[in-house]
């Protein structure tokens, strides 16, 4: 799965609120299936959660500078870079200990319109997900 560096931060943080209802359904999808294990690449464009996003217009990104400005921070202060491969749960681990967990993250993320509500968030998203499934087996 192609994802974008910042949403590193975004699906760990995401609380079932989004742009539209597509997006949601599409974030809680794949929310629902990253704890799994999943197999990531840090990807430079728009990425495999962009393909509901509202400002993706045929694979163009809309907001492309500041979300740009959003993925290098995130590589930056992870020590990431494009093109890096890895288990979703190695890179959601150190964007938490790093970035969530710390200062950074209100510099990261001042600027986005999510910032209060994921300020909010103090469980992240996706362990609570990965709690609800293995209560439901």
């Amino acid at each position: 799965m192609d994802l974008r560096p910042h949403h590193l931060l975004c699906i760990q943080k995401f609380t079932g609120h989004g742009y539209d209802e597509k997006f949601t359904k599409h974030m809680t999808h794949l929310v629902s299936i990253l704890p799994q294990g999943m197999s990531i690449t840090l990807h430079s464009g728009c990425d495999d959660l962009c393909v509901a996003c509202p400002f993706n217009k045929n694979g163009k990104c809309q907001s492309f500078e500041k979300v740009k400005r959003l993925d290098e921070k995130v590589l930056q202060a992870c020590n990431y870079t494009y093109e890096q491969e890895g288990d979703w749960k190695d890179f959601a681990k150190k964007a938490k200990s790093e970035i969530i967990e710390t200062e950074i993250f209100a510099q990261i993320c001042g600027e986005c319109q999510w910032y209060e509500l994921c300020e909010k968030t103090k469980e992240v998203a996706w362990i609570r997900q990965a709690q609800l499934q293995k209560e439901q087996q």
